[in-house]
């Protein structure tokens, strides 16, 4: 009995002893595991959640009108097509709600794995360390932007050779005209036209017709159209450092008088008419009650497919004795957040929109001009109405651009907040040119030092 009692005594040490190895070797497996998550900013991580054969899910946003959202959803059908072990969530908004929705995720550390960024928020959220460096992705080919002109990317690298986002399209500021109605009135606004041109044809628009007519449409983006006309007066709106303004103050309280004159004069919409068009998801021009309106080259698409009426893209109007003010820019682009942990999926879907084929000829250039040239020369031979003129309208801007400026700095979403703020209030003849430039001067002064 006592050689059984020592032989299930020693037997049970030894099972005991096996658990202790067993349990030891699951630890270290863990610690290696957890250890290999940290990402040594080498190379892209997966944050160990899965590997590259596992199935994972993605959270994709991006901004923009129903035409939009139609287009990349049957483009995501496709993606997940191509990558079976990748499920795509979308979330897609309207420009305003779009930011608003971003900034409360990323105070929850919850934003999504790739997000469609304007150029106006690299800065931001860059500053912010909310977006990883895009470049590892590129050195693995994972994002292959080998058939991309680094024209179209180098906005987007900070000094220290950071990629904060892939340009999906390139596009440049303009303004969509609907051609039935100036037709209508025998008006052609050729390249070269001044402010005081575009005026004057609105007015005689005006002047003869009897039906509700707003002019020009400024579509909530009289800050973009100021980045122009400072350049056009050899300024910029933000000073090089990116720590101050970069204009004189006369040149905004010209600018200013200008949106001032064309509210009271009845050849642009009233303030809250305006905004009751964009929170409708509606257009004047596409409807024939403007003539003109304020956008990006690209939105034309979107305009053109809710409009039977003839829609063109124009230049914006010429200071007279002015500089060339416009340039090309990157379109939308995409990011990857910092909170993702599915980003090797996510350059897969960067890399897929910047280069497949069958997925641009289901997004119509939607986001600007391909910047692949492979995809670029593809589309163009087989796109029309609205698309191809936005293929026709870059090659026309080339010849009437400067180089562009650097990225806006952190601090500009509240610097276009102010300059919003003081437009309205000049709209509505509640401030005079003088008074909305020294107030926005003051306010966007504070926020950038």
């Amino acid at each position: 009995m006592k050689d059984t009692s020592q032989k299930r005594w020693l037997m049970s040490m030894l099972l005991i002893g096996l658990m202790i190895v067993v349990t030891a070797c699951a630890g270290n497996d863990n610690t290696t595991s957890n250890g290999s998550n940290g990402d040594d900013g080498t190379s892209p991580s997966n944050n160990g959640q899965t590997d590259s054969d596992g199935d994972v899910t993605i959270r994709v946003a991006w901004w923009g009108g129903q035409e939009r959202h139609d287009m990349t959803l049957e483009a995501i059908d496709l993606f997940e097509e191509e990558y079976p072990h990748i499920t795509v969530e979308p979330e897609y908004t309207g420009w305003d709600g779009y930011w608003e929705r971003l900034s409360t995720q990323a105070a929850g550390n919850n934003l999504p794995d790739v997000i469609n960024m304007d150029n106006s928020r690299l800065m931001e959220y860059s500053s912010r360390d909310l977006i990883v460096d895009l470049q590892p992705f590129v050195d693995e080919g994972l994002i292959n932007l080998d058939d991309v002109d680094e024209v179209y990317q180098d906005l987007n690298v900070t000094e220290d050779g950071f990629v904060m986002a892939i340009s999906i399209g390139a596009n440049a500021l303009g303004i969509i005209e609907n051609r039935e109605v100036l037709n209508e009135y025998g008006i052609e606004l050729e390249p070269g036209y001044t402010y005081d041109d575009l005026i004057h044809a609105l007015e005689d628009i005006q002047s003869a017709t009897d039906d509700e007519f707003f002019g020009f449409d400024l579509a909530n983006s009289e800050f973009e159209m100021f980045f122009v006309y400072a350049r056009q007066n050899g300024q910029s709106v933000f000073n090089e450092t990116g720590d101050g303004l970069g204009f004189e103050e006369d040149v905004l309280v010209d600018f200013f008088d200008l949106i001032q004159t064309m509210v009271n004069n009845h050849v642009a919409p009233p303030h809250d008419v305006m905004m009751d068009y964009i929170d409708g998801g509606d257009s004047m021009v596409g409807e024939g009650s403007a003539a003109a309106s304020m956008a990006a080259s690209n939105q034309i698409i979107g305009q053109q497919q809710s409009s039977e009426m003839d829609l063109g893209l124009n230049l914006m109007p010429h200071l007279e004795g002015g500089e060339y003010g416009n340039w090309i820019r990157p379109s939308m682009s995409f990011s990857i957040s910092a909170h993702s942990e599915q980003q090797e999926a996510a350059a897969a879907f960067i890399d897929f929109f910047t280069n497949n084929i069958e997925a641009n000829e289901i997004l119509q250039a939607d986001r600007g001009v391909p910047v692949s040239s492979v995809v670029r020369d593809h589309l163009s031979d087989i796109v029309d109405g609205a698309t191809a003129e936005t293929f026709e309208f870059l090659e026309l801007v080339e010849g009437y651009t400067s180089p562009a400026d650097p990225l806006s700095p952190p601090g500009e979403s509240e610097v276009r907040g102010s300059f919003q703020r003081v437009v309205e209030a000049l709209k509505y003849d509640q401030v005079t040119p003088e008074e909305a430039a020294q107030q926005f001067i003051q306010e966007a002064g504070a926020i950038l030092q």
